[in-house]
């Protein structure tokens, strides 16, 4: 497994310890003097400091790396910046290909735990579309999402900007905590459906990624 890290700057400060509304963030990326990406990410249980998000997120097609990530939390009832201070792009092996890890100097509670996929459920996909700034909750698309080669298909396509989200299984009783894959978008045969990572490779690549602050 190939680990690629970028390290965007030393901590200025102790973690922060914000209390989060929800474990999803808004994240963009600066290339030069242009913030020429954006999306979503989200925090899981048990990695306080490290953003789960796609790769197409932080990095442009070539792969470069950003010179800076912005991250904002809603805490609150308001956006709060935290501060990045690397980020890494695990490959091979059992990783995935479109993962990318934000490493944060914070320290982040999150009941979202990732969870393989093996039947078709009802689901979510929760992330944060291109427009609108104000602080608020991330959207919620449902859709029904399946297991298929290693991926999780979508039957119904979030919005641009969503990218890097999770997708929440909707099980049991209760608010749903099982991540099942990150949304990527669109499928490459169309169709109306959306493609995710599932969570096995996600793991992979978090695992990974423990050691890039």
């Amino acid at each position: 497994m190939n680990l690629v890290a970028q390290a965007l700057q030393a901590a200025t400060a102790d973690p922060a310890e914000p209390c989060l509304d929800g474990p999803v963030v808004r994240i963009r990326a600066r290339f030069g003097k242009t913030w020429a990406a954006s999306g979503t990410g989200f925090f899981i249980a048990d990695w306080l400091s490290s953003i789960v998000t796609a790769r197409h997120v932080v990095a442009l097609a070539d792969g470069a790396a950003p010179a800076e990530v912005a991250v904002r939390v809603l805490s609150g009832g308001r956006w709060v910046e935290l501060e990045a201070v690397a980020v890494a792009y695990p490959s091979g092996g059992g990783a995935a290909d479109d993962v990318a890890i934000v490493r944060v100097n914070a320290r982040c509670v999150s009941a979202l735990r990732m969870a393989t996929l093996d039947a078709s459920v009802a689901s979510q996909v929760w992330g944060y579309p291109l427009g609108n700034e104000a602080p608020r909750l991330p959207l919620v698309v449902p859709a029904r999402a399946r297991p298929s080669e290693g991926k999780v298909v979508l039957d119904r396509q979030g919005r641009i900007g969503m990218s890097g989200g999770p997708v929440v299984a909707l099980v049991g009783e209760g608010p749903p905590t099982a991540v099942v894959g990150i949304y990527l978008g669109p499928a490459p045969n169309g169709g109306g459906r959306a493609q995710t990572l599932a969570a096995p490779s996600v793991l992979a690549s978090m695992e990974a990624a423990m050691g890039c602050a």
